[in-house]
């Protein structure tokens, strides 16, 4: 039977449809949690028992938009009344628009991206801070970054700056909530094989030769697995980590300069 680390906490885990995303919710249902798996591809609310009948977790899917303040205060003040209140929040959804020559970005682009990974990791943060500190509850927020939120690609500029807002929302919303006993930090994915990734293919790539450039460049000569993210996501929510706060974890192999 999987460890129920998680049993009796809530959780909720945005960008939830994608790779990663899937992951992380399988990975705390599997733990035990009740996970609010919100994405915006969801039209309606429907609840579903986790498929492994080991598991004592369960996932309830809503539709949340992370750039609009009012989906968020709605989300929160559902997980309030149904589900006793929210104990873990990952900050998981994002936008990538690849192979665009900084030169050539439109600023409707650039600001799309700032509005889905930059503004709705901090109302994510946000409002986690305020709910939780609300009713004493010492919890937990992961944000996911990205390896890109260090090294500049000048194909991806509205990424990589989306992305490296989410690092100092981290650090000072980890300051703020600290006195409360709330602990943020950041999870930062490297290449990996998911629909977003292979966004990245120009007509010049083949499948095989894309991915085996990716894993170029990793020192360990390997891409991650989205399981991978997810255990660091578990890890830094957990009671394990329960002294570290304000820290970003890249997750790639060691593919980030300098990590």
């Amino acid at each position: 039977m999987a460890e129920q680390v998680f049993a009796g906490r809530t959780v909720i885990v945005t960008g939830s449809a994608g790779g990663i995303g899937s992951a992380i919710v399988e990975a705390f249902a599997q733990g035990g949690a009740t996970v609010i798996a919100a994405d915006l591809k969801d039209s309606a609310a429907t609840a579903g028992e986790v498929p492994d009948s080991d598991s004592k977790g369960r996932i309830v899917r809503h539709q949340l938009d992370v750039s609009c303040e009012r989906s968020w205060i709605a989300l929160m003040d559902i997980v309030d009344a149904q589900f006793g209140g929210l104990d873990v929040l990952v900050n998981n959804a994002g936008i990538y628009r690849p192979n665009i020559p900084f030169e050539d970005m439109e600023l409707a682009t650039w600001r799309e991206h700032f509005a889905v990974n930059a503004d709705g990791t901090f109302l994510g943060c946000k409002h986690a801070i305020r709910r939780m500190k609300a009713r004493g509850c010492q919890g937990a927020v992961v944000n996911i970054g990205s390896g890109m939120s260090i090294s500049a690609s000048p194909t991806g500029a509205a990424y990589c700056g989306s992305k490296a807002a989410v690092l100092m929302t981290t650090r000072t919303a980890a300051r703020a909530a600290g006195q409360y006993g709330i602990r943020i930090n950041a999870v930062l994915p490297g290449a990996v094989e998911t629909s977003m990734l292979m966004g990245n293919m120009t007509g010049d790539d083949d499948k095989d030769g894309f991915l085996s450039r990716m894993e170029s460049f990793s020192a360990l000569g390997k891409l991650a697995h989205a399981k991978d993210i997810a255990d660091a996501v578990l890890f830094l929510a957990g009671d394990r980590s329960s002294a570290i706060s304000g820290v970003a974890i890249p997750v790639d192999g060691g593919a980030i300069p300098g990590a």
